[in-house]
């Protein structure tokens, strides 16, 4: 079956009665008004009953249901012609057809129905380049449903959408069928050809503005050797309508507000594998900012407005820099209450003099006040968690800063993919002013399992529960544990931030941990925290903690059950103890996201003493500075500043498990963990190899030993990029550098640099990483080290 078409309705008016009038036709007078009387009309013919056939899939009283028409109605053809509209719009018919019986001035209707069929399969050919799950997902159709060509239709086009947008711009999807049985299977037919490439992107009249400059802000990028894995070369028509719009917006922050960009000319190469686009630019001349003032409702002296904007000290006459003036101008305006003021910029060209006067124009319009705040698109977070963050109120004076800082408060608490505050006029008062803060929440639970091999801390088994807006209340509960031939951890953790509907925040931990990673001993802590926090100014909390720690040292034992830990080196009972500690902290916070920032900074600093009873006696200060910032488009600049230093108390030693040691995932990504700080020599170490048959030299070089500083400072920065941004894959590129000892000089600092690939998925950030030391001691450091992990760098 090639195709099917629903056939043309044919009423077929048959049996007895319809003999009976024809005949009548040709008998006498009197013969034909008896027949007439006996066999009646269609004008006084009754419904007696419905009959249907032909029916398999759908039920004969679902069909009946459906009619204009009724048992004991009067039968007439303008009613049959309904029944069969109706019928039609069911969807489930390809024809229907009408026959009647009469018997005396009784009649019975029968409907005898063409199901469309049902598709049995469908079938995807030629696709070598794109999987069947992402052809399925995106033809939107399944078998066992009916079969309807406008679908089918639209499947095709579908397909067809999905290939231009991975590059197979030339790709042909066609549909056809085949009969199996009563049902029909669907074949999508897909000729993918080549994908194309961009080959070259050709800018002819910029003189003022470089090839490099300009292609490196374009969605559409040239082809490369990484085109596989980063997506460029990718020829797509929207995309491609927006970088003519970019381009001239390129011009226009630099002065330029009389360029002009031509509509890109494609061409296609022979062989169909790559295009040639050619962009002619039209530059003019470059316009600075000439006169600047104010006019319409003026409600600040004149010298403050000249403060809030920059244009008239930016030289150039630039949009972006126009547009934050324009911003901040209404928001002055918003903040006495003047929601909808309008601030409108009047712009003279001096072509003379190649300037741009300016006026700012303001219609204030009256003055507004919040009305109903609405919460929609929540099913799970409670409302009183998002209205808890808000900095307006119902019934206020409408300001426009609060406002701003609301959504931005709202979505600093990353249970959100998006925040929007819809503004609507009260029907009742146009004074009013309501709010629905409309909010798409984000998966904020997270569930991690995950096992592999490694040759450095072998088989591993991890896994993890976190959810960061535990019952929709906002509150964090999470549980994870790690297992590995380089130790084990397990935690439990528990904060509510409003406890009681306060401004106060609680919380716990519990934890558990054996570490055999470092080379000298083992490492076992059990222990728990509580910890209560408060506001003390816009975007800064205040925190107090208190932790019992329960550590336990454990001397190394090799393959022959002999002792290799330097216990003179390494006094295992001077760092084995209980620690009780006291530890406050101030945070300052105005990331826009706390899962996923890309603005933003974030500092701390923090303070803890370990004095309070206990065998270890110890003070650490801690200080932290983050920073990110959205460069363009999607680039994000990530910056990690880390200072600490921990000193003795009560005359005792600091418990040498305590110093710093740096390198890792989560540290200088260059080195391995523990592979970075001070080095201590170990006799016995030296003695034990020597004695083994080692040489000295050799036995001098394995006997020095890691041990840690009391000082750590590192700085971590690095730029993320997205490879494939719709399935959440990033790049990454970063530099560290970081020392470890008691004295921080020029000396100890060590540097790396490296990339990485991310993964944002639905278990967390995967993490994998390729880091190259700048300066490393051969004997103690790989010259390249690859980690995978989980989780954000920083």
């Amino acid at each position: 079956m090639n195709h099917l078409l629903c056939t043309l309705l044919i009423v077929a008016l048959s049996g007895p009665a319809f003999a009976q009038s024809a005949k009548s036709n040709r008998a006498p007078r009197a013969q034909q008004k008896s027949n007439s009387t006996s066999a009646a009309t269609n004008s006084n013919l009754t419904i007696q009953s419905f009959a249907v056939t032909g029916n398999k899939k759908i039920e004969k009283d679902a069909i009946i249901a459906k009619l204009v028409s009724k048992v004991g109605g009067a039968y007439s053809a303008e009613t049959i012609r309904q029944d069969v509209e109706a019928l039609f719009k069911l969807g489930y018919f390809n024809n229907i057809e009408v026959s009647r019986t009469v018997s005396g001035n009784q009649v019975q209707v029968t409907y005898a129905v063409l199901e469309k069929p049902s598709i049995a399969e469908i079938v995807y050919e030629g696709n070598s380049e794109v999987k069947v799950e992402d052809l399925a997902e995106a033809a939107g159709i399944k078998a066992y449903q009916l079969l309807d060509m406008t679908k089918v239709r639209d499947a095709t086009e579908k397909i067809q959408k999905l290939y231009e947008d991975k590059g197979f711009f030339l790709a042909k999807v066609d549909s056809r069928f085949e009969n199996v049985g009563e049902n029909v299977k669907v074949i999508f037919k897909i000729r993918e050809s080549d994908k194309v490439k961009v080959k070259k992107i050709t800018l002819l009249g910029n003189q003022q503005l470089t090839d490099t400059e300009l292609k490196s802000k374009l969605l559409t990028k040239e082809g490369g050797f990484f085109s596989g894995i980063s997506g460029s070369g990718q020829y797509k028509q929207e995309m491609f309508e927006r970088d003519v719009a970019i381009l001239r917006f390129l011009y226009w922050n630099k002065g330029y507000v009389q360029a002009k960009v031509d509509r890109p000319q494609v061409t296609v190469t022979p062989d169909k594998k790559n295009i040639y686009i050619t962009i002619r630019v039209e530059e003019g001349e470059q316009y600075e900012v000439g006169e600047v003032d104010f006019a319409g409702d003026i409600l600040f002296p004149r010298q403050e407005l000249f403060d809030a904007i920059k244009i008239d000290d930016n030289g150039i006459f630039a949009y972006d820099v126009l547009q934050k003036d324009i911003s901040d101008l209404t928001a002055k305006y918003g903040d006495l209450g003047y929601a909808y003021a309008n601030v409108i910029p009047r712009t003279a060209f001096n072509a003379k003099d190649r300037k741009v006067n300016l006026i700012f124009e303001f219609d204030k319009g009256s003055k507004v006040y919040f009305g109903r705040i609405n919460v929609v698109g929540n099913s799970r977070t409670r409302d009183k968690v998002l209205r808890r963050e808000l900095k307006v109120h119902e019934g206020e004076l409408y300001n426009e800063t609060r406002r701003r800082e609301s959504v931005e408060n709202i979505q600093r608490l990353g249970f959100f993919e998006e925040v929007n505050f819809k503004t609507s006029v009260d029907p009742q008062k146009s004074d009013v002013m309501n709010i629905d803060i409309a909010v798409k929440e984000r998966n904020t639970g997270q569930i991690q399992l995950g096992a592999g091999y490694g040759s450095y801390q072998g088989f591993t088994l991890q896994g993890s529960i976190n959810q960061s807006n535990f019952l929709g209340k906002g509150q964090n509960l999470g549980a994870s544990l790690n297992l590995s031939g380089t130790g084990s951890y397990y935690s439990l953790s528990f904060t509510e931030p409003y406890f009681n509907d306060t401004l106060w925040s609680i919380g716990g931990d519990l934890y558990q941990s054996t570490n055999t990673a470092r080379v000298d001993y083992d490492e076992n802590h059990r222990g728990a925290s509580v910890r209560l926090g408060h506001p003390i100014a816009e975007y800064t909390r205040g925190y107090l903690r208190y932790k019992y720690d329960d550590t336990t040292l454990d001397t190394k034992i090799d393959s022959n059950g002999n002792i290799t830990t330097d216990t003179d080196l390494f006094p295992l009972a001077s760092a084995s103890g209980v620690t009780s500690s006291l530890m406050g902290t101030l945070e300052y916070d105005t990331r826009n996201d706390r899962q996923m920032p890309t603005r933003g900074l974030y500092s701390s600093a923090s303070y803890e003493y370990a004095g309070l009873g206990g065998d270890l006696k110890f003070s650490r200060v801690n200080g932290n500075f983050r920073y990110y910032k959205n460069l363009f488009w999607d680039v994000v600049w990530r910056n990690n500043l880390e200072y600490a230093r921990i000193d003795s108390l009560e005359g005792l030693d600091v418990p040498f498990s305590e110093l710093y040691l740096l390198g890792g995932p989560y540290s200088l990504r260059g080195f391995r963990s523990y592979r970075v700080g001070r080095m201590k020599y170990s006799k016995k170490i030296y003695d034990t190899l020597v004695g083994q048959g080692m040489s000295a030299e050799d036995a001098n070089i394995r006997a020095m030993r890691f041990y840690g500083g009391t000082q750590m400072a590192k700085y971590q920065t690095e730029l993320q990029f997205p490879l494939v941004k719709e399935a959440g894959i990033m790049g990454a590129g970063f530099f560290d550098v970081g020392a470890a000892d008691d004295e921080l000089n020029g000396e100890n600092f060590y540097a790396d640099v490296g990339f990485g690939i991310r993964w944002y998925s639905p278990i967390g950030v995967l993490r994998f990483e390729w880091g190259f030391p700048l300066n490393r001691d051969s004997e103690y450091q790989d010259a390249t080290v690859f980690e995978f992990s989980i989780g954000p760098s920083f």
